[in-house]
């Protein structure tokens, strides 16, 4: 008769058990909904500022380019031979130095 006792003992602890799993199953997927919200919201939120900040980055980049290239085209053209010569003594270098690494 003891037998059957805790074994009745036992199946309603499980079923307890089970109850309670259930209940616990079901708020963390509503946890687990809700984070996954929270983070979708955050990661889309996220995506937006980064365009615009890289969109930004990328158009102030440009207009720094241009202004850099018109200034070096000014300079240029004010004064060749120094840009000439400039050129040919970096072109001279580049040659001593590979011919070094040839050796």
């Amino acid at each position: 008769m003891t037998k059957t006792t805790s074994n009745e003992k036992i199946q309603a602890a499980l079923e307890l058990l089970n109850t309670a799993a259930a209940e616990q199953q079901a708020e963390l997927q509503d946890m687990i909904g809700d984070g996954y919200d929270s983070l979708k919201e955050l990661v889309v939120g996220l995506g937006n500022g980064a365009e615009s900040a890289v969109h930004g980055l990328y158009s102030a980049g440009k207009d720094e380019i241009r202004a850099t290239a018109t200034e070096v085209d000014h300079h240029v053209h004010e004064k060749p031979w120094q840009y000439i010569g400039g050129g040919m003594a970096v072109g001279f270098a580049i040659g001593l130095f590979l011919m070094r690494c040839r050796k």
